[in-house]
């Protein structure tokens, strides 16, 4: 069985677990556990739910640092598509299908950020307002005529298999595309002078108009950084800006808004420290102090915690936003 979210049409909610569950079956068997242990089992039709959240299986607590980057999260499985999802009642999520139809009567998303915590949602179209369709970096070998579909589906499920392994090195492997080819298609991603907005168009995040118009608002208002404007609109998620800035400079990332850390940690550098910087302490490993930064290439940051603590500091993305909000909460404003 699995235990799902079910979200109905009418805004209820219900959760339980699925015995089985099939799309082109008008019914599925939702069982609802009720108080004293007892278990009632309903029946219900597919055409009345918004959404269901299948979720994952809890497992023991690690790191919550999160190593994906653009390939490994998109291609930890057969996927090619990543849909920005618009309900009639205003929530927005997004995730990556193998195949996208509008004329389908539902769709399933596999969620982006690792730390949510389904496996899957089943979407209802009648509960759609839009669908954002984009194809998603990957794909820039087919692109480029490099490789085939088939060639690029093959890999995928290799490296499902063996997910440490970036698609690359896996199409290299397999003989499929040389070491040039490789460099070639791979030398985006390496330049390190890349701007924010060029990193998200090349990730198939935004489009070209919408930078330009995100860009636009930040002209207006230089207060606001061009993620927190992009997420603003809806073009992205904090963790699309995340996982797509750690795919550019090769490090981890965190979900801040999922992660709750220890007082004595997080409060281990000074305020005054953490509020110049804009950085919070996450984790702390043997001598190394993981910090939580939207500037990672910052050289500073790494000096300035060194001067403080006998520790070598590693830097860590977070979504700026994330980073003041826990900022706040562990050194809340004295009135």
């Amino acid at each position: 069985m699995a235990k799902v979210v079910v979200k109905f049409l009418t805004g209820e909610e219900k959760i339980g677990n699925i015995v089985s569950f099939n799309i082109n079956e008008p019914t599925f068997s939702l069982q609802v556990e009720k108080e004293g242990g007892k278990s009632e089992l309903h029946t219900v039709r597919i055409d009345s739910v918004k959404a269901i959240h299948f979720l994952k299986k809890e497992e023991p607590r690690g790191s919550n640092l999160r190593t994906e980057t653009i390939d490994q999260s998109i291609y930890a499985g057969t996927v090619a598509l990543k849909l920005m999802v618009e309900f009639k009642d205003g929530e927005v999520i997004n995730g990556t299908t193998i195949k996208y139809d509008p004329n389908d009567k539902g769709f399933f998303l596999i969620p982006l950020n690792p730390a949510d915590k389904s496996m899957r949602t089943y979407v209802n179209a009648q509960a759609v307002k839009n669908v954002d369709q984009k194809v998603l970096i990957g794909r820039i070998l087919v692109d480029q005529k490099k490789i085939n579909p088939k060639q690029l589906e093959e890999c995928l499920g290799l490296q499902k298999e063996i997910r440490e392994k970036k698609i690359g090195a896996i199409l290299k492997e397999e003989a499929i595309i040389n070491e040039e080819q490789l460099q070639e298609s791979l030398q985006k991603q390496k330049a390190q002078h890349k701007l924010l907005g060029e990193i998200l168009i090349e990730a198939g995040y935004i489009t070209p108009e919408q930078l330009q118009h995100a860009l636009l608002i930040q002209r207006e208002n230089r207060k606001k950084k061009l993620g927190q404007i992009i997420v603003e609109l809806r073009y992205a998620t904090p963790n699309d800006i995340c996982i797509a800035l750690a795919t550019q400079f090769q490090c981890s990332w965190i979900d801040l808004s999922s992660v709750k850390i220890p007082l004595e940690l997080a409060t281990s550098l000074p305020e005054e420290t953490v509020r110049r910087l804009k950085v919070i302490p996450v984790e702390k490993k043997e001598n190394i102090l993981i910090v939580a930064t939207s500037e990672p290439e910052n050289p500073i940051i790494r000096s300035e915690i060194s001067k403080i603590k006998p520790l070598t500091a590693e830097l860590v993305i977070a979504y700026e936003e994330y980073i003041e909000s826990a900022i706040n909460y562990y050194f809340p404003v004295k009135v």
